[in-house]
């Protein structure tokens, strides 16, 4: 999911560039049992050289990246959508005391805006008895009645930690006490990373064009995005026409269009000036436009012209190491050791 940051306020003190976020909406195989498992699944930790994996387990809820996570260890888990084009986390409006800290939220987004009034909150999270992520702050939200979640996991709850993405089925945390780097990922395939108002991107070129352009990695976004106008002065993107499709911004609102196939789709990474690394899926399906036009450049380094979208990220295995700015990208083939 995706929406461009205004501002935000606190109080009356401006707060900004909080949020370019929604759109498109200790051993291996030790287990232990717990009743909230019933809800999340098996969390698993697997040992590694420098440090342990603390695996969690993802649910399908509506074709949607879902972990189940409680606010108290003795509190019903609630339902999380995992969505890295949000860089704050929400939270639904009836969980977040009315005595709480207040703000205002100023966003636009495709379709529309929002500047209202927000409740916000830091709290811990927790599954199966384990405090994965700590001192998470949300905002207050009303979710549309086609988004069945209880609140969102922005790119705010990740920073400072090392992530490693394997849609559908899970989200693996990397402990170190020592600073390790994460394995599983070699050199050749860690990309720069660069927060664009908290969301991360890595800069690609789409061959045979030769310009660089800036792409946002979205768990929120069911399809990829491309806008057309922004790429067209660069080389023609060939594509083929599809299905119509719906997708639901962050007011509630509805975006409707034909799904664009790209055949095949095969974007090179870039490492630096000279080096980088093409990954190629048969097909893609793209939906054609809806960035926020505030996001939109041809140059990377001012903007974005693309979304890649679960679509695309559950065919790989995804490292974002939000404390070494690093993006890792493998296939699903690269199995884990311990698995």
């Amino acid at each position: 999911m995706f929406f461009l940051p205004n501002r935000t306020f606190k109080k009356q003190t401006i707060l900004s560039k909080i949020i370019l976020g929604i759109f498109f909406f200790y051993v291996a195989g030790c287990t232990t049992f717990d009743f909230r498992n019933l809800f999340s699944g098996y969390i698993r930790y697997e040992k590694e050289a420098g440090g342990i994996w603390v695996r969690l387990p993802l649910k399908e809820v509506d074709h949607l990246p879902v972990i189940y996570l409680s606010l108290d260890k003795d509190r019903e888990p609630l339902r999380f959508l995992i969505d890295t084009g949000a860089f704050v986390s929400f939270l639904s409006e009836d969980h977040v005391p009315e005595n709480s800290p207040k703000r205002v939220l100023s966003a636009s987004f495709p379709g529309g805006s929002v500047q209202s009034v927000r409740r916000t909150i830091r709290n811990d999270l927790f599954i199966g008895g384990i405090r994965p992520f700590e001192s998470v702050e949300f905002y207050s939200h009303v979710f549309p009645k086609e988004l069945r979640v209880d609140g969102i996991l922005g790119m705010n709850a990740f920073l400072g930690s090392v992530i490693v993405l394997d849609l559908p089925d899970r989200i693996s945390i990397w402990r170190s006490s020592t600073a390790s780097p994460a394995p599983g990922f070699l050199e050749e395939n860690l990309f720069p990373m660069f927060l664009k108002s908290g969301q991360p991107s890595a800069v690609l070129l789409r061959p045979p064009g030769t310009r660089k352009e800036s792409w946002i990695l979205d768990t929120g976004a069911e399809y990829s995005v491309l806008d057309w106008d922004t790429i067209k002065s660069d080389h023609s993107t060939e594509y083929v026409e599809g299905k119509e499709a719906t997708v639901f911004n962050f007011g509630g609102g509805r975006l409707k269009a034909k799904i664009r196939t790209l055949r095949p789709f095969c974007p090179v990474f870039v490492k630096n000036d000279s080096e980088g690394i093409g990954f190629c899926t048969p097909e893609l399906e793209v939906f054609p436009g809806g960035i926020p036009p505030d996001a939109l450049h041809s140059d990377h380094r001012r903007g974005i012209v693309g979304i890649l979208g679960r679509n695309w990220m559950e065919n790989y295995r995804i490292l974002l190491d939000t404390k070494r700015s690093l993006i890792g990208i493998v296939g699903k083939e690269s199995v884990l050791r311990n698995e």
